[in-house]
């Protein structure tokens, strides 16, 4: 197709024009058939070949969403107009390239805008995961009406979004709110980052290995992430123990972020919006202790409102934001 600047793409949208959304992280892929009001008429999940080169990996996402298109088809929807992706970072927004992400380390510069605008003859359009998911809870979620929100993705790595003054931050290399790098302790748990980075602390397999390390007779092998949070609201003290020191090393992060940024609000998703006050609670008490009673006025701490629906809602928000922002909303 002959190529069009976004600005030209965005102007020949209206409100009623349909999204193919796309959210890709190494944990999963969602698939989604939406609108520009988020709201998403039909999905699909799977398990992302995160182990693959890129090439394979691709095609199996494609005829993952070729089966969403043909349902789609089947249901009486119109084709979308456009293809919106959230992806795990490092990636090139305006190229559109994917730069080895820790959850994606086989995707190494990959044309992931272009293959996909060939592959299906549109538009593409392409944000960072944790950018993604909070414009969606700016528009959509716990964020709504809120100037200056922050908020902090835990899966499969831990990252975080910005919007200031109502506007997402990038960073001049696209790279803002890779703070999963930080390394909190010369070793550690992991995750899927490094050992003893904030990853390795804060993430849901992070915390599944840090309980590992902590309680070897219980846990001899990483439980699953979401074993771990049942065990957290089931109350097991040891599970507590797991998430009390994983906040501890993200209130230090956090508290960085929040001198820096002044936010209204921080959200917290995966699998914050599970654990809720279980992470919640020690959180705001690490932020505190490590000299957060120091600030003038604290931002609120919440979990995502949208909850399951956010990875879905995310992966429509390359587009929506941009279409929202041309027309003033």
């Amino acid at each position: 197709m002959a190529t069009r600047s976004q600005e030209s793409v965005i102007e020949e949208l209206d409100i009623t024009s349909k999204i193919l959304g796309i959210n890709i992280s190494g944990a999963k892929t969602v698939a989604v058939y939406g609108d520009m009001n988020g709201l998403v008429y039909e999905r699909m999940q799977m398990a992302t070949p995160s182990e693959t080169s890129f090439l394979e990996s691709f095609d199996t996402i494609c005829d993952q969403v070729d089966k969403l298109l043909k349902l789609s088809r089947a249901q009486g929807l119109s084709s979308p107009k456009v293809i919106s992706v959230a992806v795990s970072g490092p990636v090139d927004l305006a190229k559109g390239v994917v730069q080895s992400p820790p959850d994606l380390p086989q995707w190494d510069d990959v044309q992931l805008k272009g293959r996909l605008s060939v592959r299906y003859n549109l538009p593409v359009f392409i944000e960072h995961r944790s950018s993604a998911a909070a414009l969606a809870e700016f528009y959509f979620g716990a964020g709504i009406g809120v100037d200056h929100l922050l908020f902090l993705d835990m899966e499969p790595v831990v990252s975080a979004g910005m919007i200031i003054n109502k506007v997402i931050y990038h960073g001049d290399n696209d790279a803002a709110g890779d703070i999963g790098r930080m390394r909190m302790t010369k070793g550690g748990p992991a995750g899927l980052g490094e050992a003893g980075s904030l990853t390795g602390y804060a993430s849901g397999f992070g915390m599944a290995q840090l309980a590992s390390l902590r309680f070897p007779d219980r846990w001899p092998a990483a439980p699953a992430p979401y074993a771990l949070v049942q065990a957290v609201n089931a109350g097991d003290v040891e599970a507590l123990a797991v998430v009390e020191e994983a906040a501890d090393h993200l209130g230090k992060a956090l508290l960085w972020l929040i001198f820096t940024l002044d936010p209204e609000m921080v959200v917290f998703g995966h699998p914050g919006d599970v654990l809720n006050e279980a992470l919640l609670m020690p959180l705001r008490d690490a932020v505190l202790r490590h000299g957060g009673g120091e600030a003038r006025q604290l931002p609120l701490l919440a979990v995502s409102k949208l909850g399951a629906k956010l990875d879905d809602t995310a992966a429509l928000m390359a587009v929506i934001d941009r279409f929202k922002r041309r027309n003033g909303a």
